[in-house]
């Protein structure tokens, strides 16, 4: 959006400045008076584990190709964040899943600088064997928690990985 030049609405041109009622500039039309807020697109992602390993799938579109990721992408208009979740993994990797306990939500941005705002759960595999590259994964590997690769796609994976080995102590601890 930050490359707009016209207005959507009236095919004025479009400039960047405060407007009337707003503490921070914002892209906007003086000559109808719209304003374009970029706004973050949801998304959603999860940290599954099976027998002591999560799950890691290696990007085969940009951006980032051929990085590791956390599984998941966007939610669709209309869809239970839990439904685009099972949808993503089903698609990427051709398992099934249970939705687990939310784990985060962590603002970031998306390739060209798109906001997103990426919402992760914890999962489990209930079908689908040992999954198999799909979509836009070219590779599945499952990592030991202390075996995980240095640096992931994006930052938001990074930091759902560090809760998720937070909330995995805390249910070590409950279960002693």
């Amino acid at each position: 959006m930050k490359d707009w030049r016209i207005c959507p609405r009236c095919a004025a041109g479009l400039r960047h400045g405060v407007v009337a009622g707003e503490d921070v500039p914002r892209l906007h039309c003086p000559a109808c008076g719209l304003v374009l807020y970029e706004n973050p697109a949801p998304t959603v992602s999860a940290v599954v584990e099976r027998d002591g390993r999560v799950l890691l799938t290696r990007r085969g579109i940009e951006p980032r190709r051929g990085m590791w990721d956390t599984p998941g992408g966007f939610v669709e208009a209309g869809e239970e964040p839990a439904q685009a979740l099972e949808r993503e993994l089903l698609e990427e990797t051709g398992l099934t899943i249970e939705v687990g306990e939310l784990l985060g939500i962590y603002p970031d941005r998306y390739g060209d600088g798109a906001p997103t705002l990426n919402v992760f759960y914890a999962a489990r595999v209930t079908g689908g064997g040992e999954g198999e590259p799909r979509d836009d994964v070219t590779e599945i590997g499952w990592f030991a928690p202390d075996a995980l690769p240095a640096e992931l796609a994006f930052a938001n994976g990074e930091r759902a990985l560090a809760e998720w080995r937070l909330w995995r102590a805390a249910q070590s601890a409950t279960n002693l």
